[in-house]
């Protein structure tokens, strides 16, 4: 389905004559564009496209400026925001603010039309399901479920853009708390040499963000998440915050558990089975890009070893191998297909619904 308006926003008239006119106007798609976040802003209040895609930095106002404007407008319009390498660290606050994904720049057509056509699912829900007065919460529920994959899948593919491990931790914490509205994450490895937990990122309730730590040792639930490979929900006391429900799901690579990932609830809220769904999908992709970080930063110490060593004109070692990472990146795009997969399928849901109450 095309024909929706979609405003673009980017400073480079380049930038912007490409997508407009070799992206999204040949397939149907209505365009309207702005050259800095204040106009962008001033045309999403006024016109109300269908979606926005917006340069992350730009004059005057930011791409997340714009968003935050947008929502203390209550304008509930979806954004796509694109990036070059090195911002990843903002995705999660992006998502907070309610991106439907954020694209690396430089991207090809293909990427850039599946992420409009995701982000456009939920626009089309609320039209197509508006007027149908039967089903109402299990539509809502659908669409939530909907939101929630094409979050998922999006925080996935920041975390394995990032290359720095604590980096990577501390971003999952962060997503940890978003996606399941937690008061308080934590991040726990297992040292490879004591076998013994450690407390890796932590961000607790008076946080304004996650932090890198390192000491050692783990609560009883983590302890338990962490041995038996599944994902716990239970409640333990908290200090002066009383008895509080704990989420913890296991940090697995493919051939085994390398630490935990642990939310504490807010006060007076229990963790759903939802919760522990979404948390174990996040713990899987926090596993691969924490592999994957640690792999590269190996890479790069060796090779700068041996250029130290050129240097002094001692006989260099071979050349390092590069890191078998290939395997878990083809585990990432599995993950990101059955994220996609799953939200076709809640699409149909909605799509047989209200066929049905048509019917009626």
């Amino acid at each position: 389905m095309s024909g929706e308006k979609i405003l673009i926003v980017d400073d480079r008239q380049e930038n912007l004559l490409f997508l407009a006119d070799s992206v999204l106007r040949p397939e149907g798609y209505q365009v309207i564009t702005a050259t800095d976040g204040k106009q962008a802003l001033d045309i999403a209040l006024a016109e109300k496209p269908d979606l926005i895609i917006t340069d992350l930095k730009m004059p005057q106002m930011s791409g997340l400026e714009m968003m935050a404007a947008l929502r203390s407008a209550d304008t509930h319009i979806p954004v796509i925001l694109t990036t070059f390498y090195g911002s990843e660290q903002t995705a999660i606050q992006a998502f907070r603010l309610g991106a439907k994904d954020y694209i690396i720049k430089p991207y090809d057509i293909g990427e850039m039309l599946e992420s409009v056509e995701r982000a456009l699912i939920e626009q089309r829900l609320r039209r197509e399901t508006k007027d149908i007065k039967e089903g109402i919460e299990i539509r809502r529920h659908l669409e939530e479920r909907v939101r929630q994959l094409h979050s998922l899948s999006g925080i996935g593919k920041a975390l394995n853009a990032i290359r720095d491990p604590d980096e990577v931790m501390r971003v999952s914490v962060e997503a940890a708390i978003y996606l399941t509205g937690a008061d308080a994450g934590q991040l726990f490895l297992i040292n490879p040499e004591t076998k013994q937990l450690e407390l890796r990122a932590v961000r607790g309730p008076s946080d304004s963000r996650a932090r890198r730590v390192q000491q050692i040792g783990a609560d009883e639930v983590t302890a338990r998440a962490a041995q038996t490979g599944q994902a716990v929900i239970a409640s333990r006391s908290d200090g002066g915050r009383g008895t509080v429900s704990r989420l913890v799901v296991p940090l697995r690579t493919s051939d085994k558990i390398i630490g935990a990932l642990g939310v504490d609830a807010k006060p007076g809220h229990m963790f759903s089975d939802n919760d522990r769904y979404q948390l174990d999908i996040l713990g899987n992709f926090a596993a691969v890009a924490l592999v994957n970080a640690q792999l590269i930063e190996e890479l790069q110490e060796k090779v700068a070893a041996r250029a130290e060593q050129a240097e002094e004109g001692a006989v260099p070692e071979e050349t390092p191998p590069a890191p078998a990472w290939a395997d878990r990146m083809t585990r990432v795009q599995q993950l990101s297909s059955e994220l996609r997969r799953l939200a076709e399928e809640a699409e149909s849901l909605v799509a047989e619904l209200q066929g049905q109450d048509t019917a009626d």
